[in-house]
């Protein structure tokens, strides 16, 4: 396959292509990752260079080489001529920003004449205005302009609503009473607050395992090193107890279960990434390259401020929380952060006590941004001396801990109480046994009834999900 376009849009496009061909054949990662974060797949017109372009991002996903050879045996050896062609018209890849833009804006311009068919076919000044308005959003920064009239939202309404239209898809975290009252999608920000030491750590990590089996998940740690994340999260998947881990002291039994459990680690798309000295537009940069669809940043307050913002540190975390909301939305990567909060001053009643307020919202150390960006804010925290379970038992401070939705746009707020099992980095929820199985009983009771009544139909009905966190 030859070059035979000059258009300034190919030429452009040819330039970026060779650029990744370039970077790969030296190991340039560098230029790599920000090449794939930085290209937008949409903008690239030639097929072949579109097909050069989503080799070169699986491979860098997966983890493998990119490189010339790698990407000529995904697309095929027939296209060796070109890709040798791509390289040597690029001898540097020093200006491929300036490449990636030029691009963008060809792209932009084939978008707008495409534009040019509905607006001569228009009749009235109605017809004209949404193509004009796709026009002027694509004239100020070449990107289309996602609206909707009232006509447009009504029908797309209904078929939302559809029995045969696909069913919403909302992320789940693995914790019932999260699960059942909460409709996060990909495209929020959801923040887990906690005081150091109370556990926010380890119950995002227990929600990063639980996700990474449908979604590509990234977590940034910009405080633990990767070794220290990677033996907690083996405590956690495989039900081992870290001590042992952490002293080589793991019993044939439980290498033996390890073994048994591989196949399904080896499902879960996570990868943990340290992030120490990262600023936002890094880990977006890194999230778009890796094509994350959920990542989890500990802890916001630890991202690196921009080198040209100035300001105070309240400020700079607000522009690291707009920077992440944004990239959220703009990408519909689900985005969990997790915050430190503030902590309280010491106060004592007039028992000589000391006087424990729940956290609410409004103590994320730093910056209310925070709260004001966030789609949800869990808190977690250690029960106070006189605290109770639902069972009326007193809470240990060590063995559990209190689960607060402090902010959900949409859904239900409230508190629970979860179990905590250092040892194996597990959270689990803790219930009222005696009123689960009044429940079960109360089920028998009247499936015996509906049995009686219609002998010939016997019918089971499941307490959903009451009977998941039962300690037996």
């Amino acid at each position: 396959m030859a070059l035979k376009d000059s258009r300034p849009s190919l030429e452009a496009e040819q330039a970026v292509i060779g650029s990744l061909l370039v970077a790969g054949s030296s190991g340039d990662t560098e230029t790599i990752r920000g090449l794939l974060s930085a290209v937008h797949e949409e903008d690239l017109l030639n097929p072949v260079n579109k097909a050069v372009f989503q080799a070169a991002r699986a491979l860098f996903r997966s983890g493998g080489a990119v490189d010339p050879i790698t990407i000529r045996d995904k697309i095929g050896g027939q296209y060796s001529d070109y890709l040798v062609q791509l390289m040597e018209i690029t001898p540097t890849t020093a200006n491929w920003p300036e490449w990636t833009r030029i691009t963008h804006e060809q792209a932009a311009v084939q978008r707008a004449r495409a534009l040019a068919e509905p607006l001569s076919l228009a009749v009235t000044l109605d017809d004209c205005r949404p193509v004009s308005a796709q026009l002027g959003r694509l004239l100020s920064d070449g990107r289309r302009l996602d609206a909707w009239t009232v006509p447009q939202l009504l029908d797309s309404f209904f078929e939302s609503q559809d029995p045969d239209a696909p069913k919403p898809e909302y992320v789940t975290f693995g914790l019932q009473v999260l699960d059942e009252g909460s409709y996060i999608e990909l495209g929020d920000v959801v923040v887990v607050g906690g005081y150091p030491s109370d556990g926010k750590t380890a119950l995002s990590m227990q929600m990063a395992w639980y996700m990474a089996k449908k979604y590509r998940v990234g977590f940034f740690s910009l405080e633990t090193a990767r070794r220290k994340l990677r033996d907690r999260m083996i405590a956690h998947a495989a039900g081992l107890d870290l001590a042992d881990i952490k002293r080589r002291e793991l019993s044939e039994a439980a290498w033996e279960d390890l073994a048994k459990r591989q196949a399904d680690f080896v499902k879960r798309d996570l990868t943990l990434v340290e992030a120490a000295g990262m600023s936002a537009a890094d880990i977006e940069t890194a999230s778009r390259a890796y094509g994350f669809q959920v990542i989890f940043i500990d802890y916001i307050q630890l991202v690196a401020p921009e080198k040209s913002s100035g300001g105070t540190r309240s400020e700079q975390v607000a522009a690291i929380s707009r920077a992440l909301h944004t990239f959220a939305q703009k990408t519909g990567t689900l985005v969990v952060e997790l915050a430190q909060l503030t902590r309280q001053e010491r106060k004592t009643g007039k028992d000589g006590q000391g006087v424990r307020r729940d956290p609410t919202m409004q103590d994320l150390k730093e910056s209310g941004q925070l709260e004001q960006d966030a789609d949800m804010i869990l808190l977690l925290f250690r029960p106070g001396p006189k605290d109770k379970g639902p069972d009326g038992k007193e809470l240990s401070e060590e063995d559990h801990r209190l689960l607060k939705i402090g902010k959900n746009k949409e859904g239900r707020w409230g508190d629970w109480v979860l179990r905590f099992d250092g040892g194996r980095q597990t959270f689990s929820v803790v219930t009222d046994s005696m009123g689960v199985m009044r429940k079960f009983q109360a089920e028998g009771r009247k499936a015996q009834a509906r049995n009686r009544r219609n002998p010939d139909q016997v019918e089971f009905t499941e307490l959903e999900g009451e009977h998941k966190d039962l300690p037996f």
